[in-house]
């Protein structure tokens, strides 16, 4: 498992919970300032269906962004973290 660091210095990777799937990890405090966005048009915000999210320090993940795990195709903020799935 891969890790790296934002421009703050906290580490972040991803870890695999299925095929194609994988939760957004991150240590220090990025995550407690978290921007989440919706889609282009969309009113209001779902977080089980998310167009982008941007923790303090990066990285900044949308729809469509490559990451090293794949293309990303969906985000979701659940309990237990922000699921990404990827193609």
């Amino acid at each position: 498992m891969n890790k790296y660091k934002n421009r703050y210095g906290d580490e972040y990777w991803f870890e695999n919970i299925e095929p194609n799937k994988y939760r957004f990890v991150m240590t220090g405090t990025s995550m407690k300032y978290c921007r989440y966005g919706g889609h282009e048009l969309q009113e209001g915000l779902d977080y089980n269906d998310l167009g982008m999210f941007d923790p303090s320090g990066g990285p900044y993940v949308a729809i469509g962004t490559v990451l090293p795990i794949g293309k990303v195709k969906r985000i979701q903020s659940l309990k237990e973290g922000i699921v990404l799935t990827v193609e």
